[in-house]
């Protein structure tokens, strides 16, 4: 049987996989930076004798590595992250272990796109509603029509260089306080 290599717990692998992640953000250099920076798949073997970071490496090795593989999570130019893969076991990756590892990229780069675009989506109906709600408070108030009060709020947006959503928030809000304040004295809303 094979001598295996002494048994760490979770906390102690997730611990050095955040060291090395920060040892290379820190120094500039290393397979995980190269990959965020264009390059879609790096991979590290023998880590003791590369030559490719030398501020990277020699203290990676210390705390233990001895190969790595990074992959770019990237959709068209725009990357997204990146999938890092440490062994302090073995000088070489398995060109399987590399084919799957980009396969895994691939469907994490799909999951989140489309994490990205429900969160657009979401934020775009949020603010569909604010505005909504706005342009009824000021139709409302001023007796004028939806579209000149959202041509009030476009305009109060264009000369206070202020994002159109935060002027409708600050509408909504406004009301809201106005509304909490004077129905606290009335009674309850029917």
């Amino acid at each position: 049987m094979p001598p295996r290599a002494p048994f760490r717990d979770s906390s102690t692998w997730a611990s050095l996989v955040w060291e090395l992640d920060d040892l290379q953000y820190a120094t500039g250099q290393g397979p995980r930076i190269e990959s965020l920076r264009g390059d879609s798949l790096i991979v590290l073997e023998h880590a003791a004798k590369d030559a490719r970071w030398p501020d990277y490496l020699p203290k990676a090795v210390e705390r233990g590595l001895r190969s790595q593989l990074a992959v770019r999570l990237y959709e068209e130019d725009e990357t997204m992250g990146g999938l890092n893969l440490y062994s302090t076991e073995s000088d070489t990756i398995d060109p399987g272990a590399v084919h799957l590892a980009e396969l895994f990229a691939t469907h994490a780069t799909i999951a989140l796109g489309r994490a990205r675009q429900e969160d657009r989506l979401n934020e775009a109906l949020t603010t569909r509603k604010v505005i909504g709600q706005a342009i009824g408070i000021i139709a409302e108030r001023y007796k004028i029509t939806d579209d000149r009060a959202f041509h009030f709020l476009v305009r109060a947006s264009t000369t206070s260089n202020i994002r159109l959503r935060d002027i409708a928030q600050e509408v909504v809000d406004t009301a809201n306080a106005q509304y909490g304040e004077s129905s606290g004295s009335q009674g309850s809303a029917p």
